[in-house]
């Protein structure tokens, strides 16, 4: 059994360049919430030799001088993107465990002497010339080597890399920081127990690593020895929360401000939560506060939380509006400036399956009206239609000076050639 790892290429960055070919041989840089930092950066930029997620305000008078391009996140475009590539993948091999936006491992069985060499360049063919968005595959035995061997096959011409049998001269070769799950810290720890890089800990015992680490290390070195100890989770459909949250454009006092986005958000996971056929019991709302320095006394950051619990499972904003809206109060922290809200929505059961309370039955009025309301801005774009409650002008969004149009998901975004 192989395992093999497809990882898109500077995704957010390539996805930008599917869509305006002014971006490609020049330095591009994705940034964070708030335009605040580079989070995905073109080849042309790490060239550069700037530190990584530098602040986009200390490069910003530079730009110009140095070519440098920028884009807000854009997270819808990435996000069909995404699905875009994994439903290819998801056509030419068995099982498909999606690992985080932009890379997947998949589950392979075949004979001893399959050419994997070959599959996978023709796995990257096919998602270039579908999407438009680079990739590199790593092929090994288990899900760490497999890590490993992407990291490898990206630096190669062909893109691909397979793990040969006898590895253990590659590990020596590469920093411990470089294996799946290993931080500079623990990094630091290891090298205190005289293991210096990938090859030592491979040749290490695991449970002498579990005595002196905890189970996590002991896996890692059993996937570093060849033997699989990470399962494979195939995904489902199932979910068992929809969490959704962003930061303010700047701090904020406002009571409206927290009161708005919470609804804002809640009406967004819910719509979520329509799409999977799925009913919630329970939602929490938050805000995060910045720290404040005071002159007698520092007051700390901090995230302040409730939980609500609905009568029966809703599936529509509407109606958890009216629990929603008195709890609010309740992480409102006066003067104090909150940075960030956000909702989960958890305790999901199947729409079509709750058991319904004697005394409490489904609105079925809000229900058909939150599926227009679905039916409408996916046809005509986010936010044609909402409540007023999540506020008109909301100067509290997030700062974005350099987003690129929805190219992929809004009619009224679509590419245009002339």
């Amino acid at each position: 059994k192989m395992t093999g790892l497809l990882d898109c290429n500077n995704f957010y960055v390539s996805c930008e360049r599917v869509f305006d070919p002014c971006l490609n041989n020049r330095p591009v840089a994705v940034l964070s919430n708030n335009d605040g930092s580079c989070i995905s950066r073109s080849n042309e930029f790490k060239a550069l030799n700037l530190p990584k997620r530098i602040p986009h305000y200390i490069l910003k008078d530079y730009a110009e001088k140095l070519n440098i391009a920028f884009r807000s996140s854009n997270y819808c475009l990435y996000g069909d993107m995404s699905n875009r590539v994994m439903r290819i993948l998801q056509g030419m091999v068995p099982q498909i465990e999606q690992y985080s936006i932009d890379e997947s491992f998949f589950h392979m069985n075949f004979a001893d002497d399959f050419n994997y060499e070959e599959f996978g360049t023709e796995i990257r063919k096919k998602v270039l010339r579908w999407t438009g968005i680079p990739c590199g595959i790593g092929f090994a035995k288990t899900k760490t080597l497999a890590k490993i061997a992407n990291h490898i096959g990206k630096k190669q011409p062909s893109g691909i890399f397979v793990m040969p049998e006898n590895h253990l001269p590659l590990l020596k070769e590469l920093p411990l920081t470089e294996v799946w799950g290993i931080s500079w810290r623990l990094e630091k720890q290891l090298k205190a127990y005289g293991i210096n890089n990938a090859g030592d800990l491979a040749e290490c015992e695991s449970f002498d690593i579990k005595k002196k680490f905890n189970v996590l290390m002991a896996q890692t070195v059993l996937e570093l020895q060849g033997v699989p100890a990470v399962p494979f989770e195939e995904f489902n459909g199932s979910v068992k929360q929809i969490a959704f949250s962003r930061s303010f454009c700047k701090p904020t006092t406002s009571a409206d401000h927290i009161r708005e986005s919470v609804l804002h958000y809640t009406s967004i996971a819910a719509s979520k939560l329509r799409t999977l056929n799925e009913a919630a019991s329970f939602i929490y709302i938050y805000a995060y506060y910045t720290a404040e320095y005071l002159k007698d006394r520092k007051l700390p950051g901090g995230h302040c939380g409730h939980v609500i619990g609905f009568p029966i499972p809703l599936t529509e904003h509407l109606s958890m509006t009216k629990y929603i809206i008195p709890a609010i109060r309740n992480i409102i922290v006066p003067g104090r400036r909150a940075m960030k809200t956000g909702v989960v929505l958890f305790e999901l059961t199947p729409s079509d399956k709750n058991n319904l309370d004697l005394f409490e039955q489904p609105d079925e009025k809000n229900l058909i009206l939150a599926e227009t309301m679905d039916k409408l801005n996916y046809k005509y774009g986010r936010n044609t239609i909402f409540t007023a409650g999540e506020g008109i002008k909301r100067p509290w969004t997030m700062k974005q000076e350099y987003l690129s149009r929805r190219f992929t998901t809004n009619w009224n975004e679509i590419l245009e050639i002339e």
